[in-house]
């Protein structure tokens, strides 16, 4: 079987709009969660080689994948949810060892900061390979396969704007957030989802879900309503461990920004603006020798063949 294939996405990061967590109500260490999440332009660049020759494998992979990055933080082992994703795919379909199959990530979204940088590049996988491989798999399946990798997969299989539930495999999609800019700031430090869960856990407090109101906003078109109530339950605990996202958050506002709010499990706070000219202000005005800021805007897709 011989076979050559070159495919190139751009998988994009998403925010959580709105996150409300509540605790011990799953047997499997997961969280039932409500979110409202949304997909943004700020994208990693992946590209997808096969070769349908296994015999040539000068990756040294056993299962014939391999992973390379440029960004050192990157594992490229079994660990990246790229490989897990690849795995599951070829595994799922009986065609483990009948191809070589070579991943490059090219990171922009930074790591560990709330944004699914993993999350959305395994959804790229996902996708890329259902197409090299000509496996025809419908929407539907592809999430499904997305849930086994990863909580946020899914939803970076879908993009737009999404009520997300369970713990992030539900997924119901929502009247899509028109363009806004959507300013990241990020101060460099890394926070592992599981570490704030766990503390979440321990001196968080559950909230009684406000997403029904949310989404009859965003199907009212009802935006000032919608962005004055956003919020994240794990922001809370966050700042116990990192008390410069409520300095990042009033600096924004101060700026001009119309909402702000730290997305996922942190630490990147992101800042709402509608007009391009308060989103530069916002953007400058962030942005020093320990924050790192990036222009961004809402998308209706993460995943975007090149």
């Amino acid at each position: 079987m011989e076979t050559n294939k070159c495919l190139k996405l751009k998988a994009s990061g998403k925010i959580n709009l709105f996150l409300n967590v509540a605790k011990d109500g799953r047997s499997d260490g997961y969280h039932e969660i409500k979110s409202i999440m949304q997909s943004i332009s700020l994208s990693d660049e992946l590209t997808f080689k096969i070769s349908g020759n296994p015999n040539i494998n000068g990756n040294g992979s056993l299962n014939g994948i391999s992973i390379t990055c440029d960004n050192v933080d990157i594992p490229i082992d079994e660990e990246n949810l790229v490989h897990k994703a690849a795995i599951l795919l070829i595994d799922n379909f009986d065609l483990r060892g009948k191809y070589n199959i070579d991943i490059n990530i090219e990171k922009h979204i930074p790591v560990c900061s709330g944004l699914a940088g993993g999350s959305t590049n395994a959804a790229a996988t996902l996708v890329a390979l259902s197409e090299l491989l000509d496996l025809d798999i419908d929407h539907e399946s592809l999430v499904c396969l997305a849930g086994k990798v990863g909580s946020d997969v899914p939803f970076c299989i879908s993009g737009g704007t999404v009520l997300t539930e369970g713990r992030g495999e539900k997924l119901q999609a929502l009247p899509d957030l028109p363009f806004f800019w959507v300013i990241l700031a990020a101060n460099g430090k890394k926070f592992h989802s599981r570490d704030i869960y766990e503390k979440f856990d321990l001196i968080g407090k559950e909230k009684k879900s406000i997403h029904k109101e949310l989404v009859n906003n965003l199907s009212n078109k009802n935006y000032k309503g919608f962005f004055g109530n956003l919020s994240n339950d794990l922001e809370d605990v966050a700042v116990k461990v990192d008390d410069g996202i409520i300095n990042i958050k009033e600096k924004a506002l101060k700026l001009g920004a119309d909402a702000v709010q730290m997305t996922g499990s942190g630490p990147t706070v992101f800042a709402i603006c509608e007009d391009l000219i308060t989103a530069k202000k916002v953007f400058e005005g962030l942005e020093s020798s320990s924050i790192k800021t990036y222009l961004s805007h809402t998308t209706p897709e993460c995943i975007n063949f090149i």
